[in-house]
């Protein structure tokens, strides 16, 4: 998956949006799922997928899926990758409901980088000889 591919999983999109994305992932005829990047690089980006969504080894993914085709890879990889990402979905769509909240912590954040960027400057300008 690469954003310069159009193909990339953002962080926003729904469950179903990332499925349709994966289903249209290329892959080969080969229905036995194995990890060969050189001449399977579908095949092998999808288990790398699946392997960073689980934490688990893309040799024993596919080896898992063995004969399934790329039907059952591209399922698998869609379940991991869906499940990987469900708090973090859960969590935006909570955000989203309350902008108030989202505003007051960007409002406190900027507040304080502020005073942050106000103090250095003010370093930069006595160690410049600049304070008038």
């Amino acid at each position: 998956m690469s954003k310069s591919y159009g193909n990339a999983i953002g962080l926003g999109m729904t469950a179903d949006e990332t499925a349709k994305l994966i289903r249209k992932a290329p892959t080969d005829s080969d229905r036995h799922i194995s990890f060969d990047p050189e001449s399977r690089p579908g095949v092998s980006a999808l288990l790398t997928s699946a392997a960073l969504a689980t934490g688990g080894d893309p040799v024993q993914i596919a080896a898992e899926i063995g004969d399934g085709g790329g039907g059952a890879l591209k399922a698998y990889v869609t379940e991991a990758i869906n499940e990987r990402f469900a708090d973090h979905r859960a969590r935006r769509a909570e955000l989203a409901a309350d902008p108030g909240y989202v505003h007051e912590v960007l409002r406190r954040g900027n507040e304080r980088a502020n005073e942050v960027a106000e103090k250095t400057l003010d370093e930069v300008r006595a160690a410049m000889g600049m304070v008038y």
